[in-house]
């Protein structure tokens, strides 16, 4: 019985999941999260925006600027058809970061109507 095949499905299989689980973790830097009660845990998103402690936006792992995220919102808007409530953005803002950020932020999001942002939040325990 030749278990060549099986042996390459699950290595196939292996470094799928290997490599989904290291995408998955580019989109949570280390940010200290504010501590509130969240209304649920963070569902996936379409988007997810990391802004650090010194406004920095990251997307991904890479750092980015206002310019480059605008484009990136439109890229995911027309891929949800053009409607911006299919759109499901999460901004994860470090707790010592200016507030001022998150405002340029919502403001940008405005041009592309897009009314709902999720901000994350770290449950106490």
């Amino acid at each position: 019985m030749n278990i060549t095949p099986m042996i390459d499905v699950t290595f196939l299989l292996l470094i799928f999941f290997v490599t989904v689980t290291q995408v998955s973790q580019a989109n949570r830097e280390q940010l200290q999260l504010p501590q509130q009660a969240g209304e649920k845990d963070q569902d996936r998103s379409t988007l997810t925006i990391n802004i650090n402690r010194t406004g920095q936006l990251n997307v991904a792992g890479a750092v980015v600027d206002r310019a480059d995220l605008a484009t990136m919102v439109a890229a995911e808007l027309e891929k949800v058809g053009g409607d911006p409530r299919m759109l499901k953005i999460l901004v994860r803002m470090d707790q010592g970061a200016q507030s001022r950020a998150i405002n340029q932020l919502i403001d940008q999001f405005e041009q592309f109507d897009v009314k709902v942002v999720e901000l994350a939040v770290e449950t106490p325990q």
